[in-house]
């Protein structure tokens, strides 16, 4: 339709006729005043998303500080779960010819004695030696090792002899027994001592076998022994480790002369008197009683032939004092009452001489094989108290074995 501008219509308010969609965009009015506000508007939204962003970016750094906050609690939480409880258990602590213990095997295996030991009305705190227990463990499984070489061969039926010795009811002589009851009554006691021990059939039986080749090995060693030897009459104070006696005080008034008898009644109870004494017998005494073996490459004056062995005279002349000799948990002071001679073994020191050379063997045994390498031992002041802790954390509650 036309829009002419016709005379008439020049002074008449114009209509604006709404314009037909083209399809295109109406163009930006440009007067000032739109402009001014067009600008304004625009910044207040840019600000707005402006801040709008940096909280988001705040939040974002908060939620992301608090993740890595909390993983790292965390991480130490299970790190310290894993080195208290997890991983020390599984630590080696000693192996013998690719045959492993691990410090929970050691802790498991003074637990077991201890549990036996309450048992058995005993008080003794194995938790306060566990070196030792490892190196008996070691020992034990060198010994099982070595068993067949040895002619060692515990049979199952040794085994249950020695299970039903220590826990079947013993009649009196004289007494008529029920045989059927005494078996009850024994898978009774030995049943509520597997329980209260916590320990297994398979695992007791174990310990007992190892005991059997402990024994059998000190029979071979007693069977060695011959019926004379030299010895040295022997007395000796005892003091121990705690004593408020000053060994080196001790000494001395044995030194100027005081009664030996009546210092070590003083100290210890008892008068002194060992008797005749062995080489072997007492290692630690033999410098002082007997002398020492000389080296192969020993050449030294005092290097004597003796009965085809050369070795150094004794420390000690009959009579002398020897100064303090710290063995085990005791302090020895010990004095030779006369001369060497060749006696007759008393049974006693066949005993102690046999003791001593099953403890040289095993001596001897871990030893070479640290230094050949199939013994190793891993343990230090740290798995020390750790394995401590742990026993005394779990100790058994044990009623004791009643009394038959």
């Amino acid at each position: 339709m036309l829009n002419l501008s016709l005379p008439w219509k020049r002074n008449a308010p114009v209509e604006e006729e709404t314009p037909e969609p083209t399809g295109r965009r109406p163009a930006r009015r440009r007067g000032g005043r739109s402009r001014r506000v067009g600008s304004g508007s625009g910044e207040a939204v840019a600000a707005a998303r402006t801040r709008r962003g940096l909280e988001s970016r705040r939040q974002r750094i908060a939620i992301g500080v608090g993740a890595v906050l909390i993983l790292a609690i965390v991480a130490v939480v299970l790190v310290g779960v894993y080195q208290q409880f997890i991983h020390p258990p599984r630590v080696m602590a000693g192996e013998v010819r690719g045959i492993r213990f691990t410090m929970g095997d050691l802790v498991e295996r003074i637990r077991v004695l201890q549990g036996i030991n309450r048992y058995q009305g005993g008080q003794v705190d194995f938790s306060r030696i566990p070196f030792q227990l490892l190196t008996d463990l070691l020992h034990a499984e060198i010994l099982r090792q070595a068993a067949p070489g040895l002619g060692i061969n515990i049979t199952d039926e040794q085994i249950d002899e020695s299970i039903r010795s220590q826990f079947r009811p013993r009649p009196e002589p004289g007494q008529e027994v029920d045989e059927t009851q005494l078996d009850a009554e024994f898978d009774n006691t030995y049943k509520n001592f597997l329980t209260q021990v916590n320990l297994t059939d398979d695992a007791f039986r174990r310990i007992v076998e190892e005991r059997l080749q402990q024994t059998e090995l000190f029979g071979r060693m007693l069977a060695s022994l011959p019926e004379e030897a030299p010895q040295v009459e022997l007395q000796a104070v005892v003091m121990g480790l705690e004593s408020p006696a000053a060994p080196e005080a001790v000494r001395e008034r044995l030194v100027l002369g005081q009664d030996f008898g009546a210092v070590s009644r003083e100290i210890s109870g008892s008068d002194g008197y060992i008797g005749w004494v062995p080489e072997g017998a007492f290692p630690g005494f033999d410098r002082y009683l007997f002398g020492e073996v000389c080296e192969a490459d020993d050449d030294s004056a005092d290097c004597v032939e003796t009965d085809s062995v050369r070795r150094k005279p004794p420390l000690l002349d009959p009579g002398d004092i020897s100064p303090p000799i710290y063995e085990d948990e005791s302090i020895f002071i010990i004095q030779a009452i006369g001369d060497t001679e060749t006696r007759e073994l008393e049974p006693a020191m066949q005993f102690q001489m046999a003791s001593a050379l099953v403890d040289q063997w095993k001596g001897d045994q871990l030893k070479q094989g640290s230094d050949e390498g199939w013994v190793k031992i891993n343990f230090d002041s740290n798995r020390y108290a750790w394995v401590t802790d742990q026993v005394r954390l779990t100790r058994p509650r044990v009623t004791p074995e009643p009394q038959q």
